[in-house]
């Protein structure tokens, strides 16, 4: 498959409807997956696969710090 084949089923594919603060959990399913190819990889393709899930972790991250400033705990006197 080509990326942009790859991207589309990511994309199609039905997944877990979870809460928003169950993307450390999304992470570390990643990392098992990771595991599971780590013998079959490069250690080039493996640090490739690492970059892009410490990507995601900031890119997520950093949408939790915003959601949780965005949203107040009580009203604003």
């Amino acid at each position: 498959m080509d990326r942009e084949e790859l991207l589309a089923q990511m994309i199609a594919t039905p997944a877990v409807d979870r809460s928003f603060h169950d993307w450390p959990e999304v992470l570390a399913n990643y990392a098992e997956c990771l595991t599971a190819l780590e013998p079959k990889l490069r250690k080039e393709e493996m640090e490739s696969l690492i970059q892009a899930g410490a990507d995601f972790y900031r890119t997520l991250a950093r949408a939790e710090q915003y959601r949780r400033a965005s949203i107040w705990d009580e009203p604003p006197r």
